[in-house]
Order: C-alpha cells, then sequence, then structure tokens
C-alpha cells in the first residue's frame, strides 16, 4: 500500500493505453480470443500490483508499470483489504481461452487469461464490451508472484 501512496500524483495518474484499441469479432469470448495474435501483445516487464486508500470506498487494487504508469484496475472492487485476508492462490484473477476470468460493471470490463508462458489482460469501457483500448501480457510466473505477494501482505499464512 505505501508504495502507491508515495508516488507522486503525476505519476499515479500516468495511464497505459495502446496506439489502437484491441477489437474483437463479438462478445462469444472463446471464439474471439483463439483468433487473436498474441505475439502483438505488448509484453509489461515491470507489472507490480499497487494498492491505494481511496477514502470513503476503502483500498483498491492497481495493475501497474514503473515505465508505463496506470495499466488497469478493478474500479468497482470497494475494500479490497477486507477481501484479501480471505484470499489464496485460487481466488488469483485468471481464466483460459475458453473460460477467461470476466468482470464487468458500468462503464467498465476487464478479461483476463493465460496460456503456458504469459497471462493477458484486456480491459475496456462498457460490459460485454468487443473494443478494449487497453490490452498487455505479462509473464505468467510474474503475474502469479505479484498476486502472491498481495495475498501474503493480507494473509501470512499463505
Amino acid at each position: 500500500m505505501s508504495l502507491w501512496n508515495k508516488l507522486s500524483s503525476q505519476q499515479q495518474e500516468k495511464l497505459f493505453h495502446n496506439e489502437q484499441s484491441l477489437q474483437l469479432s463479438g462478445s462469444g469470448y472463446e471464439e474471439s480470443l483463439n483468433k487473436l495474435d498474441l505475439a502483438a501483445f505488448p509484453l509489461i516487464e515491470d507489472f507490480t500490483i499497487r494498492l491505494k486508500q481511496t477514502g470513503t470506498f476503502g483500498v483498491h487494487l492497481y495493475f501497474y508499470s514503473d515505465k508505463f504508469g496506470h495499466l488497469a484496475s478493478f474500479p468497482w472492487w470497494d475494500n479490497v483489504e477486507q477481501d484479501l485476508p480471505r484470499y489464496t492462490s485460487k481466488d488469483i484473477p485468471v481464466g483460459d481461452f475458453k473460460q477467461p476470468f470476466d468482470d464487468l460493471e458500468q462503464s467498465w470490463q476487464i478479461l483476463i487469461f493465460q496460456d503456458e508462458k504469459f497471462v493477458y489482460i484486456l480491459e475496456g469501457q462498457e460490459p460485454c464490451c468487443t473494443e478494449f483500448p487497453v490490452w498487455f501480457r505479462v509473464a505468467r510466473e510474474h503475474y502469479y508472484d505479484e498476486w502472491m505477494r498481495i495475498i501474503q501482505e493480507f494473509n501470512p499464512a499463505t
């Protein structure tokens, strides 16, 4: 939590975006995801998970890069600090091509899926969207290591 709070407001506001949105052929994601050129996904090598105190809504969780800034987040997941003490490795948000992790709320959606080497993250601006302005990949092991770091911060017994 302290790493995010130590950043200047300018660093916190830096938002990652791709030059072009990723367009899926439809919201039937299994078929659409299998058609993607996965090598085109930018690799974020300095991926971290950050936490930020938001006041009334408690702690929020962000995907972050020192190089690119704010990558993606879970804007409707309020009070993360209340949920993470119960989390284990089984709760890490990730799916596969057939069934990606899919979370959505008004004006936001995130898809997360993996293969043997990478975790792919797409963030859109509406539920059930086919256009994703934010899309990137993270080495699979690094993604899991970051989640376990955060989980263990709230639940050292894990």
